[in-house]
């Protein structure tokens, strides 16, 4: 047993606020979940593509369960929980109780119990939410995290490279879905492990995780459901007789079990509360309020650690490792999974860092659909004073594969030759134009503080770029 406190982080010396994953604790779960809709909105391919592992594994079960093949279906929708991410909302330790076959054959049991949804079949697993008594946030997050393990761990040994972390070599890690084959395999990883009983760790994208799944039982028990009750209410007034009055008490029922019993035979409820959520897609946030580390303490260790890296070659993958933390600091979740180093399939050109832009911020909204990419270039220059070949290097990176908006963060403000450069990479770059933004490390302050006062990085990001675009033109 761990003498640690129970909510220390099993992931040492990174900040919550400077990573791109959400970082287990020792004895408690996080209190957050995956939510696959931020998976079905991303403007990230693979995130979409996920989403759409997702619903083939599940179609593949109800389809099972159509034909009465029951004995697949739940060999198919097999799904444990995976203590290994460190989320849920049990209050007393990781591990809670034994959910696998227990869900199953709730699965199971729905959909038999309702053949509009065999023959509508399902557009988001959180859609059981709203159709089983007995499943909640905590159970579609373990359906997600079962289904995507693959994926969850080549994230993870990802990340364990670009922060360094300590892995233990072949880790054993079960139930891992083949999306190719729709078979459950097990497998050994080299993977980071809970140093009190050697069990694997598997790290999840802040970019995925909500507190409550943006579909959910609670939002549709508030409105699609609330409307239907009213309809029913009005519907009962123009006919009021004993019978009715007799009867109301059954109208009026929104226990979670008579809630289901009808979803189950209506499901058109269903249906159009998914789609007004759909609709309304770009106000599904990620969560942020599981950060309990304090924002200033962090942008004041962050100033320190700039100041004392000294300015030259042989610290610069020191700086380029400081300007990915403070990147993420700064601007994730927005601008997510962060990779240093990204190198070109040939080895010809290397960028420092790359970043997915999968915002709903308008001006990373504007960044992306007006130059022409998801992804945002940030060139770390470890050097006194940037110079021309600098700008001409980053100029020629920008383009139809990483898109044409690229940073380049750099010691000390650009000597004057070096803005005209960059206006002059934005002239001759017509009509699809390259923007080229420098940030220098008093900059780099400013925006920390920014951050640690709530303010928004990305306003201020947006009217620096704005006071390019004045100045080139």
């Amino acid at each position: 047993m761990s003498l640690l406190d129970p909510r220390a982080p099993l992931i040492l010396g990174v900040s919550q606020y400077d990573v791109d994953f959400v970082i287990p604790r020792v004895g408690i779960d996080v209190p957050v979940g995956i939510d696959p809709f931020l998976l079905y909105k991303s403007r990230d391919s693979e995130y979409r593509q996920l989403h759409g592992y997702l619903l083939e594994a599940f179609g593949a079960g109800i389809e099972a369960i159509r034909h009465r093949h029951l004995e697949e279906a739940g060999r198919i929708l097999d799904f444990p929980e995976v203590s290994a991410i460190g989320m849920g909302y049990t209050q007393r330790s990781k591990r809670g109780s034994g959910v696998g076959s227990y869900l199953t054959g709730l699965i199971i049991k729905t959909v038999l119990g309702s053949p509009s949804l065999q023959e509508r079949g399902i557009r988001h697993v959180e859609e059981m939410q709203l159709l089983s008594a007995g499943i909640g946030p905590d159970r579609v997050s373990d359906i997600a995290a079962n289904i995507l393990k693959r994926f969850l761990i080549e994230y993870t040994k990802r990340q364990c490279v670009i922060w360094s972390l300590p892995v233990k070599n072949g880790v054993p890690v079960n139930h891992i879905y083949d999306v190719s084959s729709g078979q459950w395999t097990d497998s050994y990883e080299d993977l980071p492990v809970n140093p009190d009983d050697g069990s694997p760790i598997l790290l999840v994208p802040r970019r995925m995780v909500r507190v409550l799944p943006w579909i959910n039982y609670d939002d549709f028990l508030r409105t699609e459901f609330n409307a239907y009750l009213a309809a029913k209410r009005q519907a009962a007034a123009k006919h009021l007789n004993n019978y009715v009055k007799e009867q109301s008490g059954q109208i009026e029922s929104n226990t979670k079990p008579h809630v289901t019993t009808v979803t189950r035979s209506d499901i058109s409820l269903v249906e159009r509360y998914v789609r007004s959520r759909e609709q309304h897609s770009t106000e599904a946030r990620p969560a942020l309020d599981y950060i309990d580390e304090d924002a200033c303490i962090e942008a004041e260790k962050l100033k320190a650690r700039l100041a004392a890296i000294q300015p030259g070659r042989e610290h610069a993958v020191d700086y380029q490792r400081l300007v990915l933390e403070i990147s993420n600091f700064l601007f994730n979740p927005e601008l997510i999974d962060g990779q240093p180093e990204v190198r070109t399939i040939d080895g010809t050109e290397r960028r420092d860092i790359i970043f997915t832009n999968d915002s709903d911020e308008s001006f990373w909204n504007y960044v992306r659909t007006t130059h022409d990419g998801i992804l945002v270039m940030f060139e770390a220059k470890n050097t006194n004073e940037l110079g021309l070949t600098e700008i001409n290097q980053t100029a020629t990176y920008l383009g139809d594969r990483i898109g044409r908006l690229g940073i380049v963060v750099t010691r000390r403000p650009p000597p004057e030759t070096v803005q005209r450069k960059v206006f002059s990479v934005w002239n001759d770059s017509a009509p699809q134009r390259k923007v080229i933004l420098i940030l220098s490390d008093n900059q780099l302050r400013e925006l920390m503080d920014l951050r640690c006062q709530n303010g928004s990085p990305t306003k201020w990001m947006q009217n620096h770029y704005r006071m390019f675009r004045t100045s080139v033109q």
